[in-house]
């Protein structure tokens, strides 16, 4: 059984808007925004991806559940903001979105008990479906505002999508024309489920896949499979008892080396934000368990990870209470370089990183908070800040060479139904935010 996707005609609700309140520092005010009512009276709106074009264009990925069943909507704004297209396929999520010459390919979980991954291309002017597969490989992990990369191209522009199947971790191939390729399969643990959660593709043609040993004592395991999917090694990072908790994240340096960034549990039931680095051979270079001051019980969960233009990793933790954190770290060494607290409140949702070095954070807000965004440069130091985004639901964001795209539905009311809505925010702005105590070096 496949699902087509249809196409939908949104109807344009507000375009070039722009709400702002008066604070210490003047809001950051987004240079367009443009909103979009489903047809449908009834329906939801989940954001889950955002990827921006080499052009300019914006591409959002949004779940909407209309008629007692899930869908994604792929939908495409040009660099001014007007919208281009919508098309919409049956669906559970959207765990990764990947350009390739005149082609945008979405793929994730939903299609059916027999085949539950799906892979969508579509041409990126048009909208027209290109070709669409249904895959029995594996199960994907949807997780929206933990985004980690899971969908990747390799050096010969070949589609990867990492998957898991019980104790195995499975790389899902198609060519560019949509033709299968070999699925890459190894096992990780023969007696347990494991949960794959990253992907890198190398230049040598092969991968780096990272994730979850199992729940009990199998702690982040990463692998690195050769460009036939043979394995050259695994390593495993236990923490304190080996127990993992939420996503791992993986980034590629220029050397080959790889970084990884995850969240062990401690001996004494908190979460320790950690990060490593792998020699492309998988010899571990250097291991940090990141700080999160405040608090009885003091944790540290990781939520995002980047990589500077030099190659530090930068990463956003979260902890019990207080605000959510940025660490920058040095690649050679693993030293902090500085750590942050965000200036923006709230649950992070969101990390993008320009080839400038600036970073943009976003927050959750819950049903009478608006989630905020805040961008801060390449020394931690906050920039702007606009918390008046009526974004209900939670923030995704890209980076792009003209600013950040920033995605997120409005407030659901009784009697009507929340909307998917765009902004784009310049990225090159004077850094004027003052009320703000910034914590340099914290270690």
């Amino acid at each position: 059984m496949s699902f087509a996707p249809t196409c939908w005609r949104w109807k344009l609700v507000a375009a070039i808007s722009v709400l702002a309140s008066p604070t210490a520092n003047a809001q950051w005010k987004p240079q367009w925004s443009a909103a979009w009512q489903h047809p449908e009276v009834l329906h939801t709106a989940q954001p889950m991806r955002v990827g921006i074009a080499n052009d300019g264009a914006t591409f959002a990925l949004v779940g909407a559940t209309h008629h007692s069943q899930a869908h994604v909507d792929l939908m495409k704004f040009d660099a001014a903001g007007t919208f281009s297209w919508l098309r919409e396929r049956v669906a559970g999520s959207a765990v990764g979105m990947a350009f390739l010459n005149n082609r945008v390919v979405i793929a994730g979980e939903g299609g059916t008990l027999a085949a539950p991954v799906y892979l969508s291309s579509y041409d990126t002017t048009t909208g027209d479906l290109i070709w669409d597969h249904l895959v029995a490989d594996g199960h994907t992990y949807p997780d929206p505002f933990n985004a980690t990369q899971q969908l990747t191209i390799d050096a010969n522009g070949n589609l990867m999508l990492v998957a898991s199947d019980h104790g195995n971790y499975v790389v899902i191939r198609f060519d560019q024309a949509g033709n299968a390729l070999p699925t890459w399969r190894r096992t990780i643990d023969s007696n347990n489920d494991v949960l794959a959660t990253g992907i890198v593709a190398l230049p040598d043609g092969g991968a780096i896949v990272t994730g979850r040993g199992s729940e009990m004592g199998g702690g982040f395991v990463t692998a690195r499979l050769d460009a036939k999917g043979n394995q050259i090694f695994v390593d495993v990072e236990l923490g304190d008892i080996g127990n993992p908790l939420g996503s791992a994240y993986l980034a590629l340096a220029a050397d080959g080396s790889v970084i990884v960034a995850a969240t062990p549990e401690s001996v004494n039931g908190v979460v320790l934000g950690q990060i490593w680095k792998l020699s492309p051979g998988g010899a571990r270079q250097w291991t940090r368990v990141l700080p999160h001051p405040g608090g009885s019980f003091p944790s540290s969960r990781i939520r995002g990870l980047m990589l500077a233009p030099n190659g530090d990793p930068v990463v956003e933790t979260s902890g019990i209470s207080g605000p959510f954190r940025l660490h920058r770290l040095a690649a050679q060494t693993g030293e902090i370089v500085w750590s942050a607290d965000a200036p923006i409140p709230g649950d992070p949702t969101a990390l993008a990183l320009a080839a400038n070095g600036r970073l943009l954070v976003g927050s959750r807000g819950n049903f009478q908070e608006s989630g905020q965004i805040a961008e801060l440069d390449s020394g931690g130091n906050p920039c702007r800040v606009a918390n008046n985004l009526s974004m209900f639901s939670g923030v995704i964001a890209g980076a792009g060479s003209s600013g950040w795209s920033v995605l997120g539905a409005t407030q659901p009311l009784q009697g009507s139904s929340p909307n998917a809505f765009m902004s784009h925010f310049d990225g090159d702005g004077a850094c004027t935010l003052t009320d703000f105590l910034f914590q340099a070096g914290f270690d």
